[in-house]
């Protein structure tokens, strides 16, 4: 019995850690979208996705974007860039990535969930608003 509580516990960590590597690689990776919208309507959505209750959670920074969030946490927290450029076409082309982090134990990266939630977030804001 202590033998299979101890596997259970084993690939409940290993689990754990490869489901936190995914997420910190799917933060980190750029993720784009296109909307029929003008940039600054396009930037007014996605400003959005940082209001409400979220605001507690969300600050303004600095960083190479053209909005810049970074999530308010111990120790620091990740900053989310996003860059709206315009289409030739007409519309506007959202690109959003991880580009500050605080890596613990040289792979894990603090709020990646959060990075990914309002990637998701921002793309379901910019589709309902069309």
């Amino acid at each position: 019995m202590e033998g299979f509580l101890c596997f259970v516990g084993v690939t409940a960590l290993v689990s754990f850690v490869v489901w936190q590597l995914i997420e910190t690689r799917k933060a980190v990776a750029t993720t784009t979208t296109e909307t029929a919208y003008d940039p600054a309507q396009t930037a007014q959505i996605v400003r959005t996705a940082f209001g409400g209750p979220r605001a507690v959670l969300w600050t303004t920074a600095s960083g190479p974007g053209t909005i810049n969030m970074r999530r308010r946490g111990i120790h620091g927290g990740i900053t989310m860039s996003i860059t709206i450029a315009p289409r030739p076409g007409g519309g506007s082309r959202v690109a959003m990535w991880a580009s500050e982090t605080v890596i613990f134990f040289g792979f894990l990266v603090n709020f990646a969930g959060s990075v990914n939630g309002r990637k998701k977030a921002i793309g379901r804001l910019l589709e309902a608003a069309q």
